[in-house]
């Protein structure tokens, strides 16, 4: 990995900083969509903030002398982009229904086409003119997504017919998860240059713990095994008959 001494921009070749950069984009796209009003601007306030914040920590990280400190601030980036990901699922729940009317996402009587505000990017084609796909993605998030389905939804490669909320959550979804990448890779650096922290080390032997459970209770459950307490394993019916299932 480049050292910020050596190339102090060095973070502009990040993966991760390119796209904070198209986060925050994306999220200053969507929030002036936003109609005027005091509970709208703090909204959009508070997501630009967490957008900006996101990508300002990647740089303030990067700065920094250590490679602790540089995991700290990759840490606070994870944070506001998480709390941006959870304004979008607030939008998504129709706690805005504003929102979704100025973005042209209302639902419509069935057999009308969707009505089509202005400053839509879809404004300079007449309704006729839409492809079904572009009609569907008009329909409300709250009407016609629930978290659940959108959760499901691969970040990679992105849907750019999907409505701008459901996009920018998983914009958000794809940064945490390079992120999250980048902190792994600076954890192991420490390990390697036994710089870790007694309490970073406990964090890391408990995690391994439970991924090794984790691991363990997928292959027994694939095989149809049960382990007993004296460590054992059993099929689970040998089991479920002992405990008169």
């Amino acid at each position: 990995m480049l050292k910020s001494y050596n190339d102090p921009y060095g973070y502009k070749k990040l993966l991760a900083y390119k796209k904070a950069e198209e986060l925050q984009m994306a999220c200053s796209h969507l929030t002036h969509l936003f109609p005027f009003s005091k509970t709208l601007s703090s909204l959009a306030d508070q997501m630009d903030r967490s957008a900006r914040s996101g990508k300002q920590n990647i740089v303030e990280g990067w700065k920094r002398n250590t490679t602790k400190e540089y995991f700290d601030f990759l840490g606070f980036s994870i944070g506001a982009v998480a709390e941006l990901e959870e304004d979008c699922d607030d939008i998504i729940r129709g706690i805005y229904p504003e929102i979704i009317e100025k973005m042209g996402l209302k639902r419509e009587e069935r057999g009308k086409p969707p009505s089509i505000p202005l400053d839509s990017p879809f404004h300079l084609q007449p309704p006729s003119t839409l492809s079904n796909s572009h009609s569907q993605t008009l329909l409300t998030p709250s009407s016609r997504w629930t978290l659940l389905k959108v959760e499901k939804l691969l970040f990679y490669p992105l849907d750019s017919s999907l409505p701008f909320v459901i996009q920018l959550k998983l914009r958000c979804k794809e940064l945490n998860f390079l992120l999250k990448k980048l902190q792994d890779s600076l954890e192991q650096k420490m390990k390697d240059e036994n710089t870790l922290s007694v309490k970073n080390k406990s964090q890391i032997i408990e995690k391994n713990k439970l991924e090794s459970r984790d691991v363990e209770r997928k292959i027994m459950e694939e095989n149809g095994l049960v382990r007993l307490e004296d460590g054992k394993f059993i099929p689970k019916e040998v089991y479920n008959r002992r405990k008169g299932v």
